[in-house]
């Protein structure tokens, strides 16, 4: 069984990259294009890794990570933001970040960091 990636972006071009990216590399992907319906559907989803923007409208990514973790979610969840902020990142981990990933960046990098954190998950279970 492969993989589940739940991607949430507001720019339906980030998603479309890091979908065809990850599809790709034999990822199931599951995208959102705000918190709102991403925490809507969450139960059902059951991504093994979340992507998500923290520059929305209507809700932040910070606060959908805070609700997922109040929610229980336990899954390394990768912020990948447009944001060099160090306040921004400091923020994002406080929230319930796993990490930070700055865009632009390098798409093997992100494939790279992204397939670390499935296998940790994966050896802790």
């Amino acid at each position: 069984m492969s993989s589940r990636i739940l991607v949430i972006d507001d720019d339906a071009s980030a998603l479309d990259i890091v979908n065809t990216i990850f599809e790709g590399r034999g990822f199931e992907v599951i995208r959102h294009c705000d918190g709102v319906s991403a925490l809507r559907e969450l139960g059902s989803s059951r991504p093994d890794v979340i992507i998500i923007d923290l520059m929305m409208p209507a809700m932040t990514g910070q606060a959908c990570v805070r609700e997922m973790r109040n929610r229980g979610v336990t899954v390394p969840i990768v912020a990948f933001t447009a944001l060099d902020d160090p306040h921004a990142h400091q923020e994002a981990e406080q929230a319930g970040c796993t990490k930070v990933i700055v865009k632009p960046c390098k798409f093997n990098d992100l494939v790279c960091q992204i397939e670390a954190l499935v296998f940790e998950k994966e050896q802790t279970e």
